[in-house]
């Protein structure tokens, strides 16, 4: 009898085990690849120290125009509007690198400018 039990909560352990691969398995498939790709850009950019430092009101934008990509692609899997919200950020991802570039740029201007 207790064999028998060990046994039953084998298998209901394996089924358990077996649905949550099939859930896990299911999320990935429901991703946006312009969404993920969107993200990749966005972490990437607020890893980099020196966007933070320059450019933290432009990356600011980007991450909110992802979160509300997020939050649409949750709610409602609207394919056109995400990805459309998923190059915006891209975008502002971007323009945030450039504004960093920029003021990193000046600074460098300004600094010799001054040894002189």
């Amino acid at each position: 009898m207790r064999s028998d039990l060990n046994t039953l909560a084998c298998w209901k352990l394996l089924a358990a085990l077996f649905l949550l691969a099939c859930a896990v398995i299911g999320c990935a498939v429901l991703r946006d690849p312009a969404l993920e790709n969107a993200r990749d850009a966005y972490q990437k950019a607020r890893q980099d120290p020196l966007i933070v430092r320059n450019a933290g009101a432009a990356l600011d934008r980007a991450g909110q125009t992802l979160e509300a990509a997020d939050q649409l692609w949750i709610k409602e899997q609207d394919v056109a509007e995400v990805e459309q919200l998923a190059y915006l950020t891209e975008k502002r991802v971007e323009i945030a690198r450039a504004i960093a570039q920029r003021r990193l740029a000046e600074e460098e201007l300004k600094n010799a400018g001054s040894r002189q």
